[in-house]
């Protein structure tokens, strides 16, 4: 919900995820600037990293919260990317951690291959970078609240 005081930008690869996680965050009174739905799929319009560009040069966006899901390499991407140009807050949440290799999960982006790919890679190199990596959706409003000093 815009307007109401602190306000986090939202990039997620999953529709639902998005609609929990801001539900969880304007209970603790804390807005949103702008939510993008990039979608999981591997050919997508705007990434986590213009996103994350956009949100940096953003002045109504205090933090940033990355919904991330196996497949891909978008956040390895976002994090070296966050790690080199970011300066505000930013949390994750990845989806996964239990997802089997070389099964796909829900549709053509989520399918892990070897070893990249994986929600336990993905959250190696964004915490990494310096981003908290919140297990379930529930953790991420503490976490962006814990990045804002609230």
């Amino acid at each position: 919900m815009p307007g109401r005081g602190l306000a986090v930008g939202v990039v997620s690869r999953s529709g639902t995820l998005t609609y929990e996680i801001v539900g969880g965050l304007t209970r603790l009174g804390i807005g949103q600037s702008t939510c993008v739905g990039m979608g999981g799929d591997p050919v997508h319009g705007l990434g986590f990293v213009e996103c994350l560009e956009l949100f940096e040069a953003d002045p109504r966006t205090e933090a940033v919260v990355l919904v991330g899901e196996i497949g891909g390499d978008d956040e390895e991407r976002a994090a070296a990317y966050a790690a080199e140009h970011v300066s505000k807050p930013v949390v994750a949440y990845l989806a996964g951690f239990t997802a089997p290799p070389g099964k796909r999960m829900g549709h053509a982006g989520a399918i892990v291959s070897g070893a990249g790919g994986t929600a336990a890679a993905k959250a190696e190199a964004l915490e990494a970078a310096g981003i908290p990596v919140a297990r379930r959706p529930d953790e991420v409003p503490g976490l962006v609240a814990a990045v804002l000093g609230r």
